[in-house]
């Protein structure tokens, strides 16, 4: 399977890269004025890099990636690019291994930001905190702790996203995607821990999950408009960034499963004032219209365009900061986040300037729609009101990060938090790549 993958990815690789197309030249002068430039690039360029990083959720992370930029040949276009791909592979010492690649150009198709993405993960201890947030109680006693891992189950994953976007005047535009996923999900089975106890497991027992939608394909097409003013993408202080799509999957595969959601997302980025203090918010809706979701596709945050390789939640990293990832799994939710992002200071160091900030933050999200809570109920022998009050639960968590940017390109953060409820987990250490938001 890993080497049909492989196999797969490096030749839709070698089509998107061979149909880039050059722009326009620039004119002799512009071109003049663009040597000038500390860091001057042109033609093909490639930048290896070690992957070190730390997540409470997942451990340690090791692994490598590469970033590789085709500036043009004379006269070269930089900053702009013909096209950038990124790969990366790593692994968790909590077993979670990934590869992943992703290309994106604004040449592939004139007018049109294109950008697809490959992903593989296995995971042999996927966390699993069941459904509707406080409706199940958690215990760090046998959360893969003393050979238990009840919190768990066996998880791989298979993912194409693809994406355009284009623009219908001024900072308004479109935005669509084909995504594909194959999961298959699975009993835990993984050395030193007791697979006769989960709650998958249990859930399955109790009919609150069915065998058949353990395993299977999605094709999800989304289309949506999108507002974005930001002043500078990868490093913001000004302007709005807001998204509003629709999700459609049809049951291709007479599994049963198809469904429509509807997703919102509003960020922005203010500086009142002196240029070393933004405040930025975000705030994320997510629904299902009609339809019946599979098992497999419960975690899912929907998304046109990524940022981070995870697209799953809320909880953890991506989403609510310090709360146990995959926390709070419902029909329909909501979440914010809310950070100060304070300028600390930048020095020059190996012709890059390096900048270092801090961005104390609060998170937070609820159910609005609770998933599959009468079986729940039934399994339970408990009162429907009594899990509903539970669902609909504020899960919050408040923290601080360290920033450290390079040209304000590139972006690592060392973040803290710690949930408001011990019920949501114990404080989490995270250190990776880029703002959630």
């Amino acid at each position: 399977m890993l080497k049909r993958l492989r196999l797969v990815f490096l030749l839709a690789l070698a089509a998107f890269v061979s149909y880039a197309q050059e722009p326009e030249p620039l004119t002799e002068e512009d071109y003049a004025r663009l040597q000038t430039r500390k860091g001057f690039k042109q033609g093909f360029s490639i930048i290896p890099l070690p992957i070190m990083g730390y997540n409470s959720d997942l451990g340690f992370q090791f692994g490598a990636c590469a970033d590789i930029h085709q500036y043009g040949r004379q006269p070269s276009i930089f900053p702009d690019f013909l096209y950038h791909i990124h790969v990366e592979g790593s692994h968790y010492t909590r077993g979670q291994t990934l590869l992943h690649g992703q290309y994106d150009s604004s040449h592939l198709i004139p007018g049109v930001d294109f950008v697809a993405s490959l992903t593989w993960q296995k995971d042999p201890l996927f966390q699993f905190y069941g459904f509707n947030g406080a409706v199940t109680p958690y215990d760090s006693a046998v959360d893969r702790n003393g050979g238990m891992a009840y919190y768990c189950f066996n998880r791989n994953m298979i993912r194409l996203l693809t994406s355009m976007q284009g623009s219908f005047s001024g900072n308004w535009g479109w935005m669509a995607g084909l995504n594909y996923r194959y999961v298959r999900s699975g009993i835990l089975d993984f050395e030193g821990y007791d697979s006769s106890r989960t709650l998958f497991g249990e859930y399955l027992d109790n009919g609150v999950l069915d065998a058949s939608e353990l395993s299977g394909h999605t094709a999800d097409l989304l289309l949506g408009v999108r507002y974005d003013s930001r002043d500078f993408e990868p490093y913001p202080t000004r302007g709005i960034w807001a998204e509003a799509y629709l999700d459609g999957s049809p049951d291709f595969t007479g599994s049963g499963h198809s469904y429509l959601k509807a997703a919102l997302r509003y960020r922005q980025y203010w500086t009142p004032g002196p240029d070393w203090l933004t405040l930025a918010w975000h705030l994320g809706y997510q629904t299902t219209l009609t339809g019946n979701s599979p098992f497999y596709m419960a975690h899912n945050i929907s998304t046109i365009r990524i940022r981070q390789t995870c697209t799953e939640g809320l909880g953890g990293v991506n989403t609510i900061r310090g709360v146990l990832m995959n926390r709070v799994v419902g029909d329909a939710y909501a979440w914010g986040n809310f950070e100060f992002r304070v300028h600390l200071f930048s020095l020059q160091l190996l012709g890059m300037e390096i900048g270092v900030g801090a961005n104390p933050f609060v998170d937070a999200g609820l159910i609005t729609k609770p998933f599959r809570l009468d079986r729940i109920a039934a399994a339970s022998a408990a009162e429907i009101a009594e899990l509903r009050t539970l669902a609909t639960k504020i899960h919050a968590s408040a923290g601080t990060g360290l920033k450290f940017s390079l040209d304000r390109n590139y972006v690592l953060t060392l973040e803290f938090g710690v949930p408001f409820d011990k019920d949501d987990g114990r404080p989490a250490l995270y250190f990776a790549s880029d703002f959630i938001f």
